[in-house]
């Protein structure tokens, strides 16, 4: 479901509305009745009295109010046309809609030279003693960060534990940490804890027609997010990954682009992630991944497919040596139909893998140690090296330079 059509009723034009407003007390007048008064379905700044004032102090009370306001109606709020400067951070609330009028129009930014605050978040919907079930719904704004340095000291928008929530056409620039960050975990804290009593607590989310610009990570979830769809996103010029899965289940990275960073696509402790017809250029790597430390987290990874991508690295386009062990594998792996230039696929710890119609430049290669299990065949380039445990069946062929 798009805010387009969520806010559709905003876009009428007002002759429009005032005709229909009109038909509708001539009609309420023929019957002998009183027309009802209905509840407006958005509201926008300037209605509220509220305007960019190119004061940080001012911006941020006037959008916090706004924020306030709209937040426990279902009303969707409509940041207008504008540079918005704030000092702090935005706090959001369960079931929020808010809507700009584009991310090139709609700019919220924080400013190194007025940002007052520890960290670099600048909006958070922050997980409390309860969790937040009426969804959250942000689209069509910027937001630009005060950290330039990416020093790793917050999100620039982080949601947590929720369900039902849609993110689309929203621009993050310049984020310390990750540009839009999704986790289902702790109690308004960051915590690694399997066991968090929130830990798999975020549900059912899209994430679609996204920017991410710089900063350390572009998009990503993490405290077993479930049932995310991250799809046609794009991101540039991050430290650390594009786009990453520190922990999630059945979420698909689809469609999605990164370029200009070391990986690609990250994931790590993970089950039922799909990434597919992706592209990565200009990367180290294009999709590194890990699973769940079996011993200490009780669990193992399962049902990666990696399928259909372009991925143009300078290092392994696919490997799992990121910061895999023998605690640390994935079960049931298939990277079947990408298209690499450049990097190789590079496996020592996946089990069960299936390794097949994969094209490359002609200097690509699949090589295989460790305790890798499965089978590998019908590949457009070599398979130099084979794990005691994989079959080869076949077909592997180096493909003409010419």
């Amino acid at each position: 479901m798009s805010l387009g059509s969520v806010t559709g009723a905003a876009n009428i034009p007002q002759t429009s509305l005032a005709a229909g407003t009109q038909a509708m007390a001539n009609a309420s007048k023929a019957r002998g009745t009183v027309a009802a008064r209905c509840r407006p379905h958005s509201v926008t700044t300037s209605e509220m009295g509220m305007a960019p004032s190119g004061d940080p102090i001012h911006d941020q009370q006037q959008l916090q109010t706004f924020l306030d306001n709209i937040a426990t109606d279902g009303t969707v709020g409509i940041i207008e046309t504008g540079h918005w400067l704030i000092h702090r951070k935005l706090r959001l609330h369960d079931g929020i809609r808010v809507c700009g009028q584009g991310m090139e129009r709609t700019i919220l930014e924080a400013r190194p030279e007025d940002w007052r605050q520890d960290d670099y978040v600048a909006m958070h919907l922050d997980v409390g003693e309860t969790l937040h079930p009426h969804g959250i719904f942000l689209s069509d704004f910027s937001v630009v960060g005060a950290d330039k340095s990416a020093t790793d000291n917050g999100p620039l928008i982080r949601l947590e534990g929720m369900s039902d929530f849609l993110i689309e056409r929203v621009r993050t620039v310049d984020a310390s940490s990750y540009g839009i960050f999704v986790t289902g975990y702790g109690i308004g804290r960051f915590t690694n804890d399997i066991h968090s009593n929130f830990w798999n607590s975020t549900h059912r989310g899209i994430i679609r027609q996204c920017r991410s610009l710089r900063g350390q990570v572009g998009i990503g979830c993490e405290g077993g997010a479930q049932n995310i769809l991250i799809m046609g996103n794009h991101t540039d010029g991050q430290v650390l990954h594009g786009f990453r899965l520190a922990s999630a289940y059945d979420t698909q990275l689809i469609g999605n682009s990164a370029k200009n960073t070391r990986n690609g696509y990250w994931i790590d402790r993970h089950r039922g992630v799909h990434v597919l017809h992706n592209t990565a250029s200009h990367v180290e790597r294009g999709c590194v991944y890990g699973g769940f430390h079996k011993s200490r987290d009780d669990e193992i990874s399962t049902g990666l497919w990696i399928m259909g991508n372009q991925f143009k690295s300078s290092k392994s386009a696919i490997t799992d040596a990121y910061q895999g062990n023998n605690e640390k594998y994935t079960r049931i792996v298939k990277i079947k139909d990408n298209y690499l230039q450049g990097g190789g696929i590079r496996l020592l710890w996946s089990r069960q893998v299936d390794v097949q119609g994969n094209d490359g430049d002609g200097r690509n290669a699949i090589v295989t140690s460790h305790q890798v299990t499965g089978m590998i065949g019908n590949n457009f380039m070599r398979l130099i090296n084979r794990a005691d445990g994989v079959e080869d069946i076949g077909r592997n062929t180096s493909p003409s330079m010419h």
